[in-house]
């Protein structure tokens, strides 16, 4: 499934890339290329973050948005809740290149942050922005699975785009707006 990013929430990922560009590029030293690749970066990241709120509209899904200020890490990407009222944290996990074919999750933020539902999109550099919504994941499935790789930069859980569940699957698990 493809999200069209319109110029509204693009408007929404440019300004906190702007925004949360000095912070970002003091915390994640791993990117190169100075503040502006940083901001890119964070923008990319962000137009995924904005097609799963697209997503959730459109599902008629109720979601609360992460307003965590620049300057901090963030708790989850989103909040939902399943069908029982249980609040479930979401974080998603943006790639922007055919041959990234796995979703990571820190080992280290898995145990200190752990969120509940992790989203797998794709984003491709084309006006206006498109992102494909490749699966999703449970938290449970990345420790069940337990393929820890480091690839250079610290430890990650990992799960292959086969490992992954359909979006469609988990509209119906979560609750609607009345």
């Amino acid at each position: 499934m493809k999200i069209t990013i319109n110029e509204t929430l693009e408007k929404e990922a440019m300004d906190y890339a702007v925004l949360s560009r000095s912070f970002t590029s003091n915390r994640h030293d791993f990117h190169e290329g100075g503040l502006n690749a940083k901001q890119q970066k964070m923008f990319g990241g962000k137009l995924g973050e904005k097609a799963i709120k697209q997503f959730f509209i459109d599902n008629n899904i109720r979601f609360v948005e992460d307003k965590t200020s620049h300057e901090e890490a963030d708790d989850y990407d989103f909040l939902v809740c399943d069908l029982e009222g249980n609040e479930l944290k979401v974080d998603v996990k943006t790639r922007t290149k055919s041959f990234h074919t796995r979703t990571l999750e820190m080992v280290e933020q898995m145990r200190n942050k752990p969120k509940d539902i992790y989203f797998s999109v794709r984003l491709f550099d084309v006006k206006p922005f498109e992102v494909e919504l490749l699966g999703y994941a449970w938290k449970s499935d990345f420790l069940r699975i337990n393929r820890i790789q480091n690839q250079g930069y610290l430890d990650n859980y990992v799960l292959f785009d086969s490992e992954l569940k359909d979006v469609n699957n988990i509209i119906d698990k979560l609750q609607k707006k009345e």
